[in-house]
C-alpha cells in the first residue's frame, strides 16, 4: 500500500470566499494607483541562495521581480501569480512586505512554492538533516563503498559513471561509448564526450547520435580517499571498477528495495518528453533510478514521511525533491563534476550516478544557506493547486497586482517534467486546462491561445480597477508571440508597455547555442477603471521591410550588440538575442509579431553584410 504523504496541498477546487482567504484582522491598505507602466529594463542574476535552493524548469530572479512589485504596489497590498511555478514571485512579494497569492495547476510546483516561501530556522533544519544523515550512515557505507586504488583502504563512492555499449555502423562491432568517445584535456572544462570519433575496431568515424545502443555498464568510479597518509588522500580520484565494485552492484540489484519501503512505480504517460525514456526501456518512475539510487531514495523518502513534526517533514521532503534529475538515469556525466537538471527526459549515452546520501547533504547545505540568509519577517502566503483559467477562490476586484510568467507555447511540457516529482508526492497535474501547445494532448496554437485568454480574463476579473498585470514571456516563434498578443487583447486588456528582463546568467543552451533567445520580455497591461475597455486594434503583422528598417537603424546606432559565451571557448559574437528582444519590446503593443528568431537572424546577417562586407560579425 502506498504511504500517505501529507504535503499540505490544497487540492480541492471548490470556491473559497475572499473573507476566508484574506484575513479580516489586517488593516485595509490604500490601493496604489499607477498611471504609467514600469519603464526600465531589468537585469537580475540567478546566482542567489533562494534561486539555487530548489531546481525548477524556469525561474524569474526575485531581485528583479521586487523592482516591479514595488513600483506597482504599496506594502501590505496583494500580489497574485496564477502560474506560480517554484514560487519566485511569492518570495519577492513577501520580502517586500506584500501579501502573496500563489496558485498553479501542478501539485509539484505548489509544493515547492509553499516551502520556498516559508523558510525554516536554519539550525533546526540542519539538525534534522544531520539526524537523517547519521541514521543512514551504515546504509550509505553499504551502498556506496569502494577501495582506494593507492592505499587499499575503504573509501566512500562519490559517483559512478555508466556508459552504453554501442554498435559501429561500419564494422558492426560493439564497444563502450565512453572508452571510445572520451576526450580528456588538462583543463577539465575542455574535456568532453566527442560527438564524432573513430571506431576502436575499424577506425571509421562514427557519429554518437547515430549509434545503436546496447547494454549500459559501469565504467568509472569516483572517490576521495579519507585515509591520512595516503598519497591520494582528499584528492578527487577516479578509477575503473574492480571485481568488488561489480559484485556490490550485482548484490544491490538482486536484493532490491527492502520490504516495507514505499516508492513510486507510476508508468510514464505518453507525451512529448517521455518518448525517449520509454523507448529506452525506462517505462516507469522506479526505472528512472539505478537499483542503488532507488533504494537510497526510498530510504530517505520513507524516513522523512514518518516524521511527526510537520514543518521538519515538509522541509526534508523538499530537500529530497530538490535532487530531481541529479540522482536519476537522466543525469549526464560531465568531466568537470556534478550534473544539472534539464527540462526534458533525455537519456544520456554516458550517465553520472551520484551518491544519493551525499547529494542530499550537499543540497541541504544549499537550502541551509537560503534559510540562514532569508529575511526574518512575517510571511503572508497562500499557495494552492488551481487552474489559472478558474480562479474561483478569488472574488472580483480583490487583487492589487498580478505578476506571472505563463507557459511559453511548447517550450516546456510542465505536466510531463513534473511527473517525476508528482509520483513521489502522489498528486498529479490535471492537464485539461494546461496552457500549452501539445500534440499528444491534442492542443494546437488556437487551443493554447484560448487557454491563455481564459487565464488573463480571470486575472482581469480579480484585479482591482486600475490594477496592472505584468506578464513575463520568452519564445523564438512569431506564432507563439502572436498568440500571446491576441490572448491579452481578447481578455479585454491592452498592452501599455514592455521591457527586457535579462537574467544575466542564461541556461546552458544559451551559453553555447547560436539560436536561443536570451532575454525575457516583460509585458505590462492594465485593467481600465469603470466599464471602459481600451483595446486598440493591433496592426497587421510586421513586414520584412519593417524589420529590416529596424535592424538597419539599430546597427547604425551607438549600441553594442555582442555577447561572450560562458563555459566554452568561443569568440565574442554578435548578440542577435538582444536585438530581437528590442524588436519585441518596441513592436509588441503596436503590431502582431510577424518574424521568428531564426528568420530574424538571417535578416541581421544580411544587413551586417551590407554595412560591413569585410568585417567580422562580432565587430
Amino acid at each position: 500500500m502506498p504511504m500517505t504523504v501529507e504535503t499540505q496541498l490544497e487540492l480541492d477546487l471548490k470556491p473559497v470566499k475572499e473573507a476566508n482567504l484574506i484575513s479580516a484582522s489586517v488593516k485595509p491598505i490604500e490601493h496604489k494607483v499607477v498611471e504609467i507602466p514600469f519603464s526600465s529594463n531589468i537585469s537580475a542574476g540567478k546566482n542567489t541562495y533562494v534561486y539555487d535552493a530548489h531546481t525548477y524548469h524556469t525561474k524569474v530572479p526575485p531581485e528583479g521581480i521586487k523592482q516591479v512589485i514595488e513600483y506597482y504596489t504599496n506594502p501590505g497590498e496583494t500580489v497574485l501569480d496564477p502560474f506560480c511555478g517554484s514560487g519566485m514571485t511569492g518570495v519577492a512579494t513577501v520580502e517586500t512586505g506584500r501579501r502573496a497569492l500563489l496558485s498553479d495547476l501542478s501539485p509539484a510546483a505548489v509544493f515547492i512554492a509553499s516551502n520556498i516561501t516559508r523558510p525554516l530556522d536554519a539550525d533546526r533544519y540542519m539538525q534534522a538533516v544531520r539526524e537523517a544523515v547519521d541514521h543512514f550512515k551504515e546504509e550509505n557505507r553499504a551502498l556506496y563503498s569502494t577501495s582506494c586504488r593507492t592505499c587499499s583502504k575503504p573509501t566512500p563512492v562519490n559517483y559512478t559513471v555508466w556508459s552504453y555499449d554501442v554498435t559501429c555502423n561500419s564494422c558492426h562491432q560493439e564497444f563502450s561509448l565512453f572508452d571510445a568517445a572520451k576526450s580528456e584535456k588538462a583543463d577539465v572544462k575542455e574535456s568532453k564526450i566527442l560527438p564524432e570519433f573513430p571506431c576502436p575496431h575499424c577506425n571509421v568515424i562514427q557519429k554518437k547520435r547515430q549509434l545503436k545502443r546496447g547494454a549500459i555498464k559501469p565504467v568509472l568510479v569516483g572517490y576521495r580517499c579519507p585515509t591520512k597518509g595516503c598519497t591520494k588522500g582528499n584528492k578527487d580520484t577516479n578509477a575503473s571498477l574492480n571485481a568488488e565494485d561489480l559484485a556490490l552492484l550485482a548484490s544491490i540489484k538482486e536484493e532490491g528495495v527492502p520490504a516495507g519501503l514505499w516508492y513510486p512505480t507510476d508508468v510514464f504517460p505518453k507525451g512529448m518528453n517521455t518518448t525517449q525514456p520509454i523507448q529506452a526501456g525506462i517505462t516507469s518512475v522506479d526505472k528512472a533510478y539505478t537499483p542503488r539510487a532507488l533504494r537510497a531514495m526510498a530510504q530517505l523518502w520513507n524516513y522523512a514521511s514518518a516524521i511527526e513534526d510537520e514543518e521538519i517533514k515538509q522541509k526534508l521532503l523538499f530537500t529530497i525533491t530538490s535532487l530531481y534529475q541529479r540522482v536519476t538515469v537522466f543525469s549526464e556525466f560531465r568531466f568537470w563534476g556534478g550534473s544539472g537538471n534539464i527540462a526534458n527526459y533525455s537519456v544520456p549515452a554516458v550517465m553520472n550516478e551520484q551518491n544519493v546520501f551525499a547529494t542530499f547533504l550537499r543540497k541541504a547545505k544549499t537550502i541551509e544557506s537560503y534559510f540562514r540568509t532569508a529575511p526574518q519577517l512575517h510571511r503572508d502566503v497562500t499557495a494552492r493547486v488551481q487552474s489559472a483559467t478558474h480562479l474561483t477562490y478569488l472574488a472580483d476586484n480583490s487583487v492589487d497586482y498580478v505578476f506571472t510568467d505563463p507557459p511559453f507555447g511548447s517550450n516546456i511540457n510542465y505536466s510531463e517534467m513534473n511527473f517525476l516529482w508528482e509520483s513521489w508526492l502522489q498528486h498529479k497535474t490535471e492537464t485539461t486546462h494546461e496552457a500549452i501547445v501539445h500534440k499528444v494532448q491534442e492542443k494546437k496554437m488556437d487551443d493554447y491561445q484560448v487557454l491563455l485568454t481564459q487565464a488573463f480574463a480571470e486575472c482581469k476579473r480579480v484585479l482591482k480597477p486600475g490594477g496592472w498585470i505584468t506578464i513575463v514571456f520568452h519564445n523564438s516563434s512569431d506564432k507563439v508571440w502572436a498568440a500571446l498578443q491576441n490572448a491579452i487583447r481578447n481578455a479585454g486588456l491592452q498592452i501599455s508597455g514592455a521591457q527586457t528582463f535579462d537574467k544575466q546568467h542564461g541556461t546552458f543552451k544559451q551559453f553555447v547555442s547560436d539560436n536561443a533567445v536570451g532575454y525575457d520580455i516583460m509585458v505590462h497591461c492594465r485593467k481600465e477603471v469603470g466599464d471602459m475597455i481600451a483595446m486598440d486594434s493591433l496592426a497587421a503583422p510586421m513586414t520584412k521591410a519593417d524589420v529590416s528598417a529596424f535592424i538597419g537603424k539599430a546597427l547604425r546606432s551607438e549600441d553594442i550588440y555582442s555577447v561572450k559565451f560562458l563555459h566554452v571557448n568561443r569568440k565574442q559574437e554578435f548578440d542577435y538575442r538582444k536585438l530581437y528582444a528590442e524588436l519585441l519590446t518596441t513592436s509588441i503593443s503596436k503590431s502582431l509579431i510577424g518574424i521568428a528568431f531564426d528568420e530574424f537572424r538571417t535578416l541581421v546577417d544580411r544587413e551586417l553584410e551590407i554595412l560591413n562586407p569585410t568585417k567580422d560579425l562580432a565587430h
